[in-house]
C-alpha cells in the first residue's frame, strides 16, 4: 500500500474531483448555498445541481462543460468554475459560459425559437481561482480584496444597467491570511479552500457548524475505492498541468538568458561576466560563440 497516499487527511477542493466530491456528491446543499448567499448577497433556501454539459444552438456550436451548474426554484442559474491556472481570456470565457443558460431560457417549439421578450432569469458566475487575477485585470493591481465582484454598470455613475449578469472571482491562491486573522465568512471560506489539503490533523476551527460540515465532507477516509481513484487521477492531472506550465516558464527563462548572452557576446563582454549575469554555463556560452 502506498503510505503517502493513505496519509492524506483532507482532499484538495481546488482540483476538479475534489471540488465536485465536496460540493456535489456530498448532497449537502448548505455547503454550496451559503457561499453563494454571502458572496452575492442572496437568500437562497434551496438549489438543484443540473447537468453540467451544455450545447450551443446548432451542431456546429461549441459545447461547454461547467464544474458545477445549479438552479434555484425561481430559475436563477449559477455557474461555478475552479480554474487551476491563468488563461489569457478567462473573464471573456466566463462571459461566454453565461450565454448558454441565457440561450436555454429562450422558449422553443421542437428546437425552433418562439417569440420571446428576453426576460431571462439572472445568471451568476463564480470562479475560484488558483492564480492571481491581477495578471488579467491590471486595474486590480492595487486592490487589497481577494473577492472581486463585477456587473454591468455605467462607467461614470456606477448605475446598474441590469442585475441579470453577475460575476464573482475568488483569488484562492493569493489568499495569505492566517486562521486567527480570518473574521468574515468569506475569509474563512477562502482559508479553507486553500489550506484543507495541508492539514496534518483536524484543526480547531471557528464556532461555525458550516466549516465542521466542510471538514467532514473533505475527509479522505470517507471516500470509497472508486472515489479515491477519481481523486488521485484528478490530482495527477493537476500535477501534470503544473509541471507543464513550470517547464514552459523555465524554457522561457532559458531562452531569454541565451538571448541576453548573445547580445553580451556581440559587445565583447567577458565570459565570466556573462555567466554571472545570465546564470548560463561556460559550455552554453561558448556554444553560442562558436
Amino acid at each position: 500500500m502506498d503510505k503517502k497516499k493513505e496519509s492524506i487527511l483532507y482532499i484538495d477542493p481546488m482540483v476538479d474531483y475534489g471540488f465536485k466530491k465536496i460540493f456535489k456528491e456530498s448532497g449537502n446543499k448548505e455547503l454550496l448555498m451559503r457561499p453563494l448567499n454571502v458572496i452575492f448577497d442572496l437568500n437562497i433556501i434551496d438549489i438543484d445541481i443540473q447537468e453540467s454539459e451544455h450545447s450551443g444552438e446548432t451542431e456546429e456550436d461549441r459545447r461547454a462543460c461547467f464544474d458545477l451548474y445549479c438552479m434555484t426554484a425561481d430559475k436563477r442559474k449559477f455557474i461555478i468554475e475552479v480554474q487551476l491556472a491563468s488563461q489569457p481570456y478567462f473573464p471573456e470565457r466566463s462571459l461566454y459560459y453565461m450565454t448558454f443558460p441565457i440561450s436555454e431560457s429562450a422558449p422553443k417549439d421542437n428546437g425552433v425559437l418562439k417569440k420571446w421578450n428576453y426576460n431571462y432569469p439572472p445568471v451568476f458566475f463564480m470562479g475560484l481561482l488558483n492564480f492571481n487575477m491581477r495578471h488579467l485585470v491590471p486595474e486590480l493591481a492595487d486592490s487589497e480584496q481577494y473577492i472581486h465582484l463585477f456587473s454591468l454598470r455605467d462607467e461614470h455613475t456606477g448605475e446598474l444597467l441590469t442585475d441579470r449578469l453577475r460575476f464573482a472571482f475568488l483569488e484562492v491562491a493569493r489568499f495569505e491570511k492566517r486562521k486567527e486573522d480570518c473574521v468574515s465568512f468569506e475569509d474563512r471560506f477562502l482559508f479553507m479552500m486553500k489550506n484543507l489539503p495541508t492539514f496534518a490533523k483536524k484543526p480547531a476551527l471557528w464556532d461555525d457548524p458550516y466549516f465542521e460540515m466542510l471538514l467532514c465532507e473533505a475527509e479522505y477516509a470517507r471516500m470509497d475505492r472508486t472515489q479515491r481513484r477519481k481523486y488521485r487521477n484528478s490530482l495527477k492531472m493537476k500535477y501534470d498541468y503544473v509541471n507543464t506550465v513550470e517547464y514552459a516558464e523555465q524554457r522561457g527563462r532559458e531562452q531569454q538568458a541565451l538571448e541576453t548572452a548573445r547580445r553580451m557576446l556581440a559587445k565583447n563582454r567577458e565570459i565570466g561576466e556573462i555567466i554571472e549575469f545570465t546564470g548560463l554555463t561556460e559550455k552554453q556560452i561558448k556554444a553560442l560563440a562558436a
